[in-house]
Formats: C-alpha cells, sequence, structure tokens
C-alpha cells in the first residue's frame, strides 16, 4: 500500500488551491479467500464515511465489494487484471457494476473459464443483497464441485449456501445454476430485488455481445491487453512456439492472444508451470520439441527466475525468441540472464514515466488511479459552484444495514468516465461507459546488454515501430562484431579436407588442420562483416535428414535445431524438406544432379581399320563386280568388231588382227578404274564402253563413299560409352546406378513425380545389391572398380573428381538445378547480412577464383591436356593406318617373289637356248643385274670373241626390238622379229659361201 500512500500525499499538490484533502483508510484482510471478513471490512470503511474504495486485489474478494459499493453508490476502484465477464449473444449491453472503474487496461475474453473464487465471492454478494431483501436463496451444484455449507439467519427466513470451488483441469468450467425462492410475496421487494442486483454468478451477457460487436468492426477498437500481445506475437511471424503460464488468469491471457490472430497451420505448445520453485521438468520438455520462441506469462516475482531455469536448460538460448507478457517489464532486469546470448527478449511495458518506489504495474495503476478520483472529485466541486442544483461531496457515514446511499457517487464515477486524463505513470486513461479502460498505449522493450530498448508502442490504432531500419541494421551489424560464431562443418574434398603436409597451413578444429573451399568463403565472409567463428566437425558425419518414424534430423541439421552451432557449411544442398526446419541464405554455388562413370576402355585400332568404312558384305559384293566387269570386257570386246587390230599398220593387207582386250588387259583396266589410276588401254568399240562408261560411274560413288567414310572412322571418338544420358541410364538393365543413401539426390528421385525418375527410384530400391552407398567417396570408388555402375551425385563434385582422376567421365547434362547455401536456424537475424556478403563476393568474381583454386590449382588440372588433345588435333597414329603399310609390304613382297620367279624361268630359257649350263646362264644373268651400270642387255651369252662382234650387233638389235616392243603383251612380234633374223643370219653364211 506504499503506492496508494504515496499518491495521496502526492496528491495534495496537484492543485495550487486544492478544495479537498485525500485521507487514506487502509483495512487489511488476513485470507485474501474470506468472503464474509471482506464484506465486514468493506462496511466497516462506509461506517467511516469514503469517498471511494480501492481494491482489494484478490479476485475471490473483488465481487462482494463491488457488489456493496453498487449497493450503496459508493465508487470502486479497481486496478488489478480483471477478466471481463461473459454474455449471451442475444442480450442487451448493460454494466454489471455501475460504480465500479477499473483503471487497470481492459481485457476482453471470449469463451475463457471465469475464476473459480469469483463464482464463490459473486454468490456472497448476491447472498448480501438478498438477505436485506428478505429473500431465500438456495445453490443447486454439480458434481464436479468441491462444496462446503454455510448456514446464514437472517431476518426472515434460513438460507444454506454451498460454497463452490471448481476442479479446473484447463477446461471451460459449467457453472452452478441458481434457484431463487421468495419467502414472501411482495411485488414491491420483487421490484427492488431486480433494481439492486448489480453482479451476476454467471459470467456477464453483456461483455459478451460487446465483444462481438467490435470484433465484427475491422479492428477499428482493439482496445485491449489481449490484443496487444497478440499483435506483438503475430509482428513476430512465429510458425511454431509454446506458451507457459502459471494461473487461470495467465491461461485466459494467452489463450487470448492464440485465438485471435492464429494461422491454421500453427503449431502451438500450451503448458502450465505449476507453482514452482522448480519450473525445469516443464521447460525441459519444451526444449525438447524443439521449439524455440516462447510466450511467458508468470508471476512478475517468478519471471526472472524462469528465465533463468529456461537458461539452464538451454531453453534461453541463442536465436531464441521469449515474449513477456507482464506490463512493466523495464522494472525487472532480464537483461542479467540474457547476458552473453543473442536471445531476443520482447517485453511489455505499460509505463511512460518512472516514479521513485512504483516498481509493479499494479502500484503504478494505483497511483494513476488515485490522481484520477482526486481530479473527478475537484472536478465535480468546480461543477457546483457553477450550479445552481449543488451535489453533497463530502462522504457521509453509511451502514449496511441501512438504504442510505453515497449521493455524489454516481457524479464521481460518471466524471471519472468523462475525463480523459494523462495518467502519471502509465500514460493516457479513457474510461468506457462500463466502467473499463479502453485507451492506453503499451510499449514494446527489447532487452539488450544491460538495458531495455524501445522499439515501438502498441495502441488501439496497431502495433508501430519508431526505430527506423537504419537503426536495427546498425545494431544487427554491432551484434555480429561481438559474436563468435559457430560454425558446423562436415568433411568432404574439396570443400573440408584434412592437411597432411603442412603444420600452419589451414585452420585447428580439435588439434587437427583442416582446409578448403568452404573454409576460405566463410575466412571471406568474416573478412567483410568483421566476426569471430571457430569450426566443428558434425558429430554423426551427415547433412541432415528427417526420419519419418522418430520424427528427429540428423546431421548438421539436428546441430542447428539444437541450437549447438550457428552455421552449418559444406556441400550441403538447399531443399524445401531441410527449409522446413532451418534457413538458408542464397546459394554460394549452383549445380545440378549428374551421372558419374567411368571412361569406357580404349579400343586397340584395328590393322586393317582402313577396310571399317565398308562392310565385309560391300568388299565381296565388290569384289565379285570387278571379276563379273572384266569377265564382260574379255568376252564382249572378242565379240566387238571395233576391238580387233591390225598389228602391222603398214602392212594394209594383213594376215590376221589381234585383241588387246584378253583376260589380263580387261582386268587390267578395271583396276586401273577402281585406284583411280586409269590404264593405257582404252575401249573403242561402243558396247565396250558403255561397259566401262558403267564400271567407271559405279567406282565413283564407290570411291568417294569410301574416301568419305574413311575420314569419319578415322577421326572419330574412340571411346565408346553406350550411355549417352539419364533416358539411357533408366531404358537399360545392365548398367547399375545409385546415390547417397539419405541425401539430397536420392531424396529428388524419390519426391519425383517424373515417369522416368519414378522408375529410376524403383531400380535403385530393388537393387540387390544396394546401390546406394554412404558416402561420395564410396560411391566414386565403386564406380572405378566395376564398369556396371554409375553414380548419381552433384556436378561441381563430378569436376572435382574428373580433374584428378582421368579415368573419370560425366555422362549428359544437368537433371535438375539447384544450389548449395550456409544453413542457419530458424529465424536467425543474421542470415540477410551472411546473404549480401556472398553476393558481394560473388559481384567480384571471388567465388569463381576460389572454385578455381580449389579445383584446378589445388592438385586438379591433371587430365585437361589429355582431355584437350583430341579436340586441337585429328592427326592419325601409325596403328589407325598401319594396314595400309601391310598391304603395300605383301603387294611388294608379292611382286619381288614373282619378280624371282620370272628371272629364273629366263635363266632356264636362255640355258636351252643358249645351250649352255644352267649354272653359267644363272652367273651371266646374276653378273648383268648386278651391274648397275650397264643400260643394254645382249641377247646372247659370247662364246667367243670372234663372234662376239656380230653376235653383239645383233643382241644390240635384239634388245632394240624390245625396246620398241616395250611390252610383254607382245612377246609374239618379238619372236617374229627373232626368226627373221635367223633367215637373214643364214642367207648372209650362204652368200660368204
Amino acid at each position: 500500500m506504499a503506492a496508494f500512500e504515496k499518491a495521496v500525499e502526492e496528491a495534495k499538490f496537484e492543485h495550487v488551491a486544492p478544495a479537498f484533502e485525500l485521507d487514506p483508510v487502509i483495512i487489511k484482510v488476513k485470507v485474501n479467500t474470506d468472503s464474509f471478513r471482506t464484506a465486514v471490512a468493506a462496511c466497516q470503511l462506509l461506517d467511516q464515511g469514503v469517498a471511494a474504495i480501492f481494491g482489494p486485489s484478490s479476485p475471490s474478494t473483488y465481487g462482494i465489494v463491488a457488489s456493496i459499493a453498487a449497493r450503496y453508490d459508493v465508487p470502486h476502484i479497481d486496478y488489478f487484471w480483471r477478466l471481463n465477464e461473459e454474455l449471451q449473444a442475444d442480450q442487451e449491453p448493460k454494466n454489471p457494476k455501475p460504480m465500479t472503474i477499473n483503471v487497470f487496461p481492459d481485457s476482453d475474453m471470449v469463451g475463457q473459464p471465469a475464476h473459480a473464487a469469483r463464482i464463490c465471492a459473486g454468490a456472497l454478494a448476491l447472498i448480501h443483497a438478498l438477505l436485506h431483501l428478505h429473500y431465500c436463496i438456495c445453490v443447486v451444484t454439480s458434481p464436479r464441485f468441491r462444496c462446503r455449507t454455510y448456514t446464514v439467519t437472517p431476518r426472515v427466513c434460513n438460507v444454506a449456501l454451498p460454497l463452490c470451488h471448481p476442479v479446473y483441469r484447463g477446461r471451460t468450467v459449467a457453472f452452478p445454476p441458481l434457484q431463487l425462492r421468495r419467502c414472501a410475496d411482495d411485488r414491491d421487494d420483487r421490484r427492488r430485488l431486480n433494481d439492486r442486483l448489480p453482479v451476476s454468478l454467471a459470467p456477464s451477457e453483456v461483455t459478451l455481445t460487446l465483444l462481438k460487436v467490435r470484433a465484427s468492426s475491422i479492428d477499428e477498437n482493439r482496445e485491449n491487453v489481449f490484443q496487444a500481445i497478440a499483435d506483438v506475437a503475430v509482428s513476430m511471424k512465429w510458425n511454431t512456439f509454446a506458451a507457459v503460464y502459471q494461473n487461470n488468469d495467465g491461461l485466459s491471457r494467452i489463450q487470448k492472444a492464440l485465438s485471435m490472430r492464429r494461422k491454421k497451420d500453427s503449431v502451438i505448445t500450451i503448458r502450465r508451470l505449476g507453482d514452482g520453485p522448480d519450473y525445469r521438468s516443464v521447460l525441459k520438455e519444451i526444449r525438447s520439441l524443439s521449439i524455440c520462441n516462447v510466450i511467458v506469462d508468470v508471476e512478475p516475482n517468478n519471471i526472472i527466475e524462469v528465465l533463468y531455469q529456461a537458461k539452464e536448460v538451454k531453453l534461453l538460448a541463442d536465436y531464441c525468441n521469449f515474449l513477456i507478457t507482464y506490463l512493466d517489464s523495464t522494472k525487472i532486469p532480464m537483461w542479467e540472464v540474457r547476458n552473453k546470448t543473442t536471445t531476443n527478449i520482447t517485453g511489455l511495458s505499460l509505463r511512460e514515466n518512472d516514479v521513485e518506489g512504483i516498481n509493479w504495474v499494479e502500484s503504478a495503476v494505483l497511483y494513476d488511479a488515485v490522481f484520477l478520483v482526486y481530479n473527478a472529485l475537484e472536478a465535480l466541486n468546480a461543477r457546483n459552484k457553477d450550479s445552481n442544483a449543488s451535489v453533497t461531496i463530502d462522504p457521509v457515514p453509511l451502514s449496511c444495514e441501512n438504504e442510505e446511499k453515497y449521493s455524489a457517487g454516481p457524479n464521481i464515477t460518471n466524471l471519472m468516465r468523462e475525463l480523459s486524463n494523462q495518467g502519471k505513470i502509465t500514460g493516457p486513461i479513457t474510461i468506457d461507459e462500463n466502467g473499463r479502460r479502453q485507451f492506453f498505449n503499451v510499449r514494446i522493450m527489447d532487452v539488450r546488454e544491460g538495458e531495455s530498448v524501445q522499439t515501438g508502442y502498441w495502441d488501439p490504432d496497431g502495433l508501430h515501430s519508431i526505430d527506423s531500419e537504419q537503426e536495427r541494421e546498425n545494431y544487427l551489424y554491432k551484434s555480429i562484431e561481438q559474436k563468435k560464431f559457430k560454425i558446423s562443418t562436415k568433411l568432404g574434398p574439396p570443400y573440408v579436407m584434412e592437411v597432411t603436409d603442412s603444420a600452419t597451413r589451414g585452420i585447428l578444429i580439435e588439434q587437427t588442420r583442416y582446409e578448403g573451399f568452404c573454409i576460405d568463403l566463410i575466412e571471406e565472409i568474416a573478412k567483410l562483416l568483421n566476426f569471430k567463428y571457430e569450426f566443428e566437425l558434425v558429430p554423426d558425419g551427415k547433412y541432415g535428414t528427417y526420419d519419418k518414424e522418430t520424427k528427429q534430423w540428423n546431421g548438421l541439421i539436428r546441430r542447428l535445431l539444437d541450437r549447438d552451432a550457428d552455421l552449418a557449411i559444406c556441400d550441403l544442398t538447399i531443399t524445401y524438406e531441410r527449409e522446413s526446419a532451418v534457413d538458408f541464405t542464397m546459394p554460394f554455388m549452383n549445380l545440378g544432379i549428374s551421372i558419374l562413370s567411368r571412361k569406357p576402355e580404349e579400343k586397340e585400332p584395328d590393322l586393317f581399320s582402313f577396310l571399317s568404312p565398308l562392310s565385309t558384305d560391300v568388299w565381296i559384293y565388290m569384289a565379285t563386280a570387278f571379276l563379273a566387269v572384266s569377265i564382260m570386257l574379255f568376252l564382249q570386246a572378242r565379240m566387238a568388231p571395233g576391238e580387233w587390230d591390225n598389228p602391222h599398220p603398214c602392212n594394209p593387207d594383213p594376215e590376221e588382227l589381234e585383241n588387246s582386250f584378253d583376260l589380263k588387259n580387261s582386268m587390267w583396266l578395271t583396276v586401273g578404274s577402281i585406284m583411280q589410276q586409269g590404264s593405257d588401254i582404252l575401249p573403242k568399240a561402243p558396247s565396250i564402253r558403255m561397259v566401262a562408261g558403267m564400271w567407271w560411274f559405279f567406282t565413283l560413288i564407290m570411291v568417294s563413299s569410301y574416301t568419305a567414310n574413311l575420314a569419319a572412322f578415322l577421326t572419330v571418338d574412340k571411346m565408346d560409352n553406350p550411355i549417352k544420358g539419364v533416358e539411357d541410364l533408366a531404358k537399360q538393365t545392365k548398367v547399375k546406378y545409385g546415390a547417397v543413401d539419405g541425401g539430397s539426390t536420392s531424396a529428388f528421385f524419390r519426391d519425383s513425380n517424373y515417369s522416368t525418375y519414378q522408375r529410376m527410384w524403383a531400380a535403385m530400391m530393388e537393387a540387390r545389391p544396394s546401390v546406394f552407398t554412404k558416402s561420395n567417396d564410396e560411391g566414386v570408388d565403386r564406380v572405378l572398380k566395376k564398369r556396371d555402375y554409375a553414380f548419381l551425385m552433384e556436378s561441381t563434385t563430378i569436376e572435382y573428381r574428373m580433374e584428378r582422376n582421368c579415368d573419370l567421365d560425366k555422362v549428359g547434362g544437368l537433371i535438375d538445378n539447384k544450389g548449395y547455401g550456409i544453413a542457419l536456424p530458424r529465424n536467425s537475424p543474421y542470415r540477410t547480412p551472411i546473404s549480401g556478403a556472398i553476393l558481394m563476393l560473388q559481384e567480384k568474381g571471388l567465388l569463381q577464383d576460389l572454385k578455381k583454386k580449389w579445383w584446378e590449382e589445388r592438385g586438379g588440372g591433371l587430365c585437361s591436356k589429355v582431355d584437350q588433345e583430341p579436340t586441337v588435333s585429328s592427326e592419325l597414329g601409325l596403328a589407325n593406318v598401319g594396314g595400309v603399310f601391310l598391304v603395300l609390304l605383301i603387294g611388294c613382297c608379292g611382286s619381288f617373289v614373282i619378280a624371282v620367279f620370272e628371272f629364273l624361268w629366263n635363266v632356264r630359257k636362255v640355258a636351252v637356248k643358249e645351250k649352255v649350263t644352267p649354272l653359267e646362264a644363272l652367273v651371266a644373268e646374276l653378273k648383268f643385274a648386278v651391274n648397275i651400270w650397264a643400260e643394254t642387255k645382249p641377247v646372247k651369252i659370247s662364246k667367243s670373241s670372234g663372234t662376239s662382234s656380230m653376235e653383239g650387233g645383233i643382241g644390240r638389235a635384239a634388245s632394240t626390238a624390245r625396246s620398241i616392243v616395250g611390252s610383254f603383251l607382245h612377246l609374239d612380234i618379238l619372236d617374229k622379229f627373232d626368226k627373221d633374223n635367223s633367215t637373214n643370219n643364214r642367207s648372209d653364211d650362204r652368200k660368204i659361201n
């Protein structure tokens, strides 16, 4: 009551010439649920003559005092939070307590359980009124209530009163019906009864009707504490949160806040803390649900203890949000609990000014209520001076046994409703016709290091922000600089790798040094945002998968949900499922799923690859056509007259004709044509020319086709891969394919609606042994060891592997498009700054430089030259054209063998003709063959020097004749020439003789 006495004392100085002096009278009731003693105390106050009654604070005895005040028209001032009474939808609104003014901010409520003690207090109030009217009341109770009975002896009749205490189980309580029976048939008494019942035991119908009208008017009048709490909660955009309360009034406030603006898909958990002092069990349960947004409605004396215990169980931790519904949070040192955490604690404050010694919101409201009553008295006094009909303001002693009333009471309460006063502490005060405070401001306080800072305020027009965007951004970046981020990661080259060749390179994680793309990326972001960090390896080595059976996440996502890490970075794919649990920055790398397979073995070039352009059947058909055309030329040439020529052009009447197209010459013509070399024998007859022309046309097409196809065969890629893309992979069954078990790639095929991907997922699930792997490394090893296995993984990882292993190949394009991002806890304030830093690094080209560094420069680039050689040059190796050289060699060897046989056959002929031994003929022919300087060859082997000249001349003549003939096809002419020479020699011999 220090606030009450302080207000009464300071009211003396409110006006320069005050007309009244307030005198405080305080009576305390030891048992706050004893309505009889409270009623007696109220009657004692009336006996002393009071201008207004303040209190009581107990909800159990509040009703009896309000009833007595209404009975004798004494202003009743309430300064505690009260649950408004409920009324039926079809009932007209009215004021159930015309003399009661509640200066505490109004609380409208729909469908909430009334406080149990208020029923009993209301029952006593009703009995008190009925006793003075000589009526009796019987209260019929329900089996759900525990009752105790008092016997009251009035003047006319005895009344048995069961005092009912409902057993509250978290549900709406059904109230006992009332049955009235009149003890005397008196219409005047009945009329007085109807006029003097200011309190209803059941929730008031007026309140319900009024609330419905306001709720349907598009939020024109949102004048209640519930609405303020609801608006603040909605502004935080919580999808999932928990609400904890300590008593039934707290539950009412929370339920109102939740029911007014709640999304259909919101998950809300409500728990009662109990009387304490240990609340850890409930707080642990909330933390086990991975809930990080909490509304706290507890007694103000317990707020600090609840927050400390929440901190002990790691519920009050980084990235968690707490909303404290107590309306004077500035007087509670919550920043001490928040110390060394980034927990967002939001408080509410009705206090606009501070007065020394006033530390609780009820005390502040009581302080302002005293001044409101005092100003009403002064205003009434001023009206009395200006009015002819004055009202006696001075209070007179009243008795609960009489019907005399305080004449100025209704005027004072009406003036309190009319005056719009500015409270000394709690700001504007406006009282409506029902005695409720409608207009008030609630300040939104953000608890920070060592202080609470106002970030906005709530009034009947809604929620307003007073801090600018720049101020919020500056505070955010300042908090980033003061924070040391704990970053969880997972091993996987080149993102995070262990350093094995240096003791100084990289960063230290648990006595081991690591380096990689992600570590360099965090370093660049830290330089831009100026924060400190430390890395950890995720204990289970998982990316993060949701188990539908246990309803739990693992891996990196689990670390973020448990608030054991501030960031999670590795080759972590951004998926819808993961984004439903945590937040992601913008992608720092874009990629897609692709197929990793082993390069097919390089084929050994075929020795006779020059035959490949044409099939074996075509070669057979060409050989057959060659023979057929050659025979046709031979036969048709013999039939054609134009092909028979005079062997001696000088002899006009030759005895015989000769034909150039014998079988050998015919074959020579066809071979020369197909080899594109021509021939010295050309057809003259039309039929032969037609055959030759058709053959030349045939050889033109075949040789051109062969040449074109030969170039394609010799320059085509030497690798033979039957799978060109994902469609080819899905259609075949020989090559098995798989992915990392539980990874984003597996989830993509599992959740896809595309028929091809569904078929692939079914094939992967049915494959035995399993085609899934525990990691990318295992999948790559499996590809290298088995030629009939393909691995589905991210394209960037495939590119990294291909830079270091030339046996690996990426098949086809990207199956989907996605990205790697940095994961953060849900609603993390650092998401926007880190995304901005990533965007800045991307614009500067640093992300591409980092990728080039870790993909190519650090151990990569091994296969780049090998891969580029086939595209830069199309040169053919010896292995490709070796068959041509072999054919040439065989042909040359064959011709040499034929030459040897021709030489030996000639030696035999010479030996027979010259009548020398074969050895002599062989030696003579060999000597001549090895004599490379000899340009002419004698016809006969010389036996003596005397005949050598003549024989030499004859030999020279024969040699000349052979040279003239120039062809082995005219050997018959040469023989004839030899015969002529022999005849001439015999004639000369005869002449000599």
